[in-house]
């Protein structure tokens, strides 16, 4: 009897331990956020149809713009929807271009070429002329465009606005003069008040990147070298200037990335994070407190040559509130105002601004890029011949 008692009371006990180890684990996969992302919390895509067939044999770029479908080609740019119908086009003469996009914009040039042609969702919108080959541009939301002209010895950083009117600003900077160096990235801000320019030195002891800002003039007045403030930085290749909120800006070098105010005040600064890519937004959101991502890759096994990626998300005041790393290489991101998609081989991904897994798609084609439509729940994929609507399989008849 007493033996059947301590059977009985060992019994207890153990349903006891199995109880706080189940309220354990739940407790840490669920309060703690330790929980994986299963199914149900994002969506599965799978192939749904062909929309645009694309020529193998020509250099052909795809992108997402406003709610359109643009195909660039040597011949010219045609825009679609998202059901494969073509909505406006327009003739270019293209060989080895560069393509530049913040939506609602478009800019196309050819590589060291000497014009840029400006496009919206609707269509043409201007054209900039250079007198010499353009070694770099970029344009912001208003398609606004920033510059950087070749001459050999010198360059010149301007700017100018979608219809390729002159801003008013020109800065010309020489090669051999004391403390110019050369001109690596210049960006027009959201709000056209400003032009930004990065300058690598490589003359000094120490390799060291000028941020100069000039100030956009109103009225226009054509102003050469009106400089605002200019900011040092020592052992810093600053390559990028990224605008992730109309009035605050970060610049992103090989050794560290630093938050600015329009005023060039320093807001905040990140080293050691080693961007693998370019964290550059197609779409910068308009609200919240900032949004920038990065894949980083922080640790490096030389046995194996394997990259330790990370996604992680900076808000505007330098801050991370969103990292994960990465089992797999990324070898394929895009940013915009809803959040990020990278991939690892054939295999996709799509997380919100907020970290929270949106999508994943699984492929065995040649895909190369792939874009998340949230509203639709859809999404878009591009291999060497073809753009494939993607669809939910939950959704499919």
């Amino acid at each position: 009897m007493s033996r059947l008692k301590s059977k009985r009371a060992l019994g207890q006990v153990v349903s006891v331990l199995i109880m706080i180890v189940i309220i354990i684990v739940t407790y840490l996969l669920f309060v703690r956020g330790s929980l994986v992302d299963t199914p149900k919390n994002y969506t599965v895509l799978e192939q749904e149809k062909e929309l645009i067939q694309l020529d193998i044999l020509s250099a052909t770029y795809v992108g997402i713009n406003n709610k359109q479908l643009i195909k660039v080609t040597e011949n010219g740019i045609v825009a679609y929807d998202f059901d494969g119908e073509e909505l406006w086009s327009d003739t270019l003469t293209l060989d080895n271009y560069i393509v530049r996009q913040r939506e609602p914009y478009i800019a196309i040039a050819n590589k060291m070429g000497n014009t840029i042609t400006i496009f919206s969702d609707k269509g043409k919108q201007g054209e900039v002329v250079c007198q010499n080959p353009i070694a770099y541009f970029s344009i912001n939301k208003n398609g606004s465009v920033a510059v950087i002209e070749n001459l050999g010895d010198s360059h010149i950083v301007s700017a100018y606005d979608e219809k390729g009117n002159s801003l008013g600003v020109q800065r010309v900077s020489h090669v051999k003069a004391k403390n110019t160096g050369y001109p690596a990235a210049a960006e027009v801000s959201p709000n056209n008040e400003l032009l930004l320019t990065s300058y690598i030195d490589v003359d000094n002891p120490v390799l060291t990147s000028n941020l100069l800002a000039i100030q956009i003039q109103k009225p226009k007045e054509e102003k050469i070298d009106n400089s605002l403030y200019g900011i040092e930085q020592k052992d810093n290749f600053i390559y990028e200037i990224e605008f992730i909120k109309d009035n605050e800006w970060v610049s992103i070098g090989d050794k560290w990335m630093t938050w600015y105010t329009m005023s060039g005040q320093e807001i905040a600064r990140q080293e050691n994070v080693l961007a693998y890519f370019s964290p550059y937004i197609v779409k910068a959101s308009s609200y919240g407190d900032g949004f920038l991502p990065i894949i980083s890759a922080k640790d490096l096994n030389k046995s194996t040559i394997h990259k330790q990626n990370e996604l992680s998300y900076f808000n505007a005041k330098g801050e991370m509130f969103f990292n994960l790393k990465l089992d797999e290489p990324v070898t394929y991101f895009y940013a915009n105002d809803k959040g990020v998609v990278l991939g690892q081989r054939n295999f996709f991904m799509g997380y919100n601004k907020m970290g929270i897994k949106l999508f994943e798609f699984n492929t065995s084609l040649d895909v190369s890029k792939v874009f998340y439509l949230p509203d639709r729940k859809a999404g878009i994929a591009v291999t060497k011949d073809k753009v494939i609507l993607l669809k939910p399989k939950k959704e499919r008849k």
